[in-house]
């Protein structure tokens, strides 16, 4: 028996980063990598169902992209815990779950709705071929409740509460074998837009960055959170 548990949130409006398939690569393997936002203090490992009655743990780490995972490829990812009832039958208490992507190799986004795991997630599977998301690319994830635009080098872009985007700016700025990106970033709340963040990163096309906007639990205040990853 599975427990289904209600994932409505604003972030599965925005769930396709790319077409979802309906055939999947069958009998084949996908290798699964797995990145979470936002920080869980003390994060235990969780359980990805890789088949019927069949689970294996997978960590999900905020700092870093997590190690691969050889998986059965599945239409369906489901992230939750195998539980026991008061006569001690196992069943699958489902956190998150989201349909497959026609690709080999697919990292997946964990978007924790609260304190803890068990509260709910919301997953995002994307394309973790070099060619879609490789070396200086900018994946971008508005959490917030404001309107977050500006520029990352040469790229621009616009982001609603609850959206995210990929973009593939070029350097600002040159200086022998060091290449610089600006950023600018502002923040929307009715009508006053006022600056966020601004910095000059490291621009390195073998590096690619996750950027998460969001709100500090605590203060409530505008925050910016990033991962970088390198690709061969």
């Amino acid at each position: 028996m599975i427990i289904a548990r209600s994932i409505s949130f604003r972030l599965l409006a925005a769930l396709i980063f790319l077409p979802f398939a309906n055939a999947v690569h069958a009998q084949g393997e996908v290798e699964l990598r797995f990145v979470s936002f936002p920080k869980l203090v003390d994060a235990k490992p969780v359980e990805l169902l890789v088949g019927e009655g069949q689970t294996i743990p997978v960590r999900l780490p905020t700092n870093s992209i997590s190690t691969i995972y050889k998986v059965k490829s599945l239409g369906t990812w489901a992230i939750g815990k195998t539980v026991l009832d008061d006569k001690g039958k196992e069943s699958f208490d489902v956190y998150g779950q989201a349909p497959s992507i026609a690709s080999p190799k697919q990292l997946i986004l964990v978007i924790r709705k609260g304190k803890d795991d068990s509260d709910g997630l919301v997953l995002i599977p994307m394309d973790d071929r070099v060619d879609n998301f490789g070396g200086g690319k900018y994946f971008l994830m508005n959490a917030t409740t404001a309107d977050i635009g500006g520029s990352i080098g040469t790229g621009k872009f616009s982001l609603k509460p609850g959206s995210h985007t990929l973009i593939a700016p070029k350097p600002t700025k040159i200086n022998g074998d060091q290449k610089y990106a600006y950023a600018q970033i502002y923040f929307r709340m009715g009508e006053e837009v006022q600056p966020f963040f601004t910095a000059t990163w490291r621009f390195n096309k073998k590096a690619r960055s996750m950027v998460f906007f969001y709100h500090d639990p605590v203060t409530k205040q505008l925050r910016l959170h990033t991962i970088r990853d390198y690709v061969p």
